[in-house]
């Protein structure tokens, strides 16, 4: 792993990007706030007025991720002019798709890590969800409900869209993984299939 040297910018947001970086590709075992620090070419001492500890910076990494991908998210969303129309949920897939293919980092950090909670069930604890999937959830019970959907078909239909988005993103990120034609042009026609 090369040493990106910081250079008068985000200290904090340099910090939080090589962390992710490291635990990538040496393991969460390796994280250290110092060799965040040499990754990034500052002192010891430097990430110390950003974190307290290994942990501080640890959810600093997930928030970070987490608030980003909630931005995407919630852009898509509210960017239907129809918020009961299921191209809603087509948008928010090809957006969580393609969030990931421009970040792959992200993908292998945040679904490696075991505080995220995903809960299938459409009654239960959401307080734990993670909050891309549960923003999501919320969108889908309130489409497929209007559509006249039973609760069971909702349930599984939502469990189905997540996996297929999902199963894309991880696909789409995975290097010994070769396709042919763009992602970008083609997401919508594999979620949209019909």
């Amino acid at each position: 792993m090369a040493n990106k040297s910081y250079h008068h910018g985000n200290l904090r947001n340099s910090l939080i990007e090589a962390g992710i970086e490291l635990i990538n590709q040496e393991g969460i075992n390796q994280l250290s706030l110092r060799k965040v620090a040499s990754l990034c070419g500052v002192s010891q001492a430097a990430p110390y007025a950003h974190f307290k500890s290994k942990e501080d910076l640890m959810g600093a990494m997930r928030d970070h991720v987490i608030g980003l991908f909630m931005e995407v998210l919630e852009k898509a969303a509210f960017s239907c002019s129809n918020q009961n129309d299921p191209r809603l949920l087509v948008e928010m897939g090809k957006r969580y798709v393609l969030f990931f293919i421009e970040n792959p980092k992200y993908f292998t950090f945040i679904f490696s890590q075991h505080y995220m909670e995903v809960n299938l069930d459409l009654e239960g604890d959401d307080t734990k969800n993670f909050p891309p999937y549960q923003l999501f959830k919320t969108h889908a019970i309130r489409i497929l409900g209007n559509m006249g959907m039973t609760y069971e078909k909702i349930e599984d239909g939502i469990i189905s869209m997540w996996a297929t988005v999902h199963g894309l993103a991880s696909i789409a990120t995975m290097k010994n993984v070769h396709y042919s034609k763009e992602w970008g042009e083609k997401i919508e026609d594999i979620i949209w299939n019909k």
